[in-house]
């Protein structure tokens, strides 16, 4: 039987880690880091912006690299998003209405719109 030795250990040689050699990387471009900087809403930044069309004096729309805009190209761009938004926002009410009204008809969730509204009177849709 062995007995535990109280004996310090000779220090073997122990290699530590090697170095790290980092090669210089390529630095980071502004997009991203404006996207990690800004805010915390700017990692939705786009690559590219819509600038909408706007009558005689830009007659099409124009999508262009979000570096390479103007500060008035991103003007146009938030009023372009802004009208999508406000039909995005009106075409949700539009469909919350109709699932509400057919709900209210006794539909149930397998019913298709043509069937909820099927005996629809002209009366009802006056209201």
């Amino acid at each position: 039987m062995k007995f535990p030795s109280f004996k310090k250990p000779t220090a073997a040689k122990v290699s530590g880690p090697k170095p790290l050699v980092l090669a210089p990387s390529a630095p980071k471009s502004l997009m991203s880091r404006l996207r990690k900087h800004l805010s915390f809403h700017s990692v939705a930044l786009p690559d590219s912006v819509r600038i909408p069309a706007n009558g005689t004096t830009r007659p099409d729309e124009v999508i262009r690299n979000l570096t390479d805009a103007t500060i008035d190209d991103i003007a146009f761009a938030i009023q372009g998003t802004e009208a999508e938004c406000s039909a995005i926002i009106r075409r949700s009410g539009a469909l919350k209405e109709l699932y509400e009204a057919a709900r209210k008809r006794g539909a149930l969730g397998t019913t298709t719109v043509a069937d909820a509204f099927a005996s629809l009177s002209d009366e009802e849709l006056r209201k």
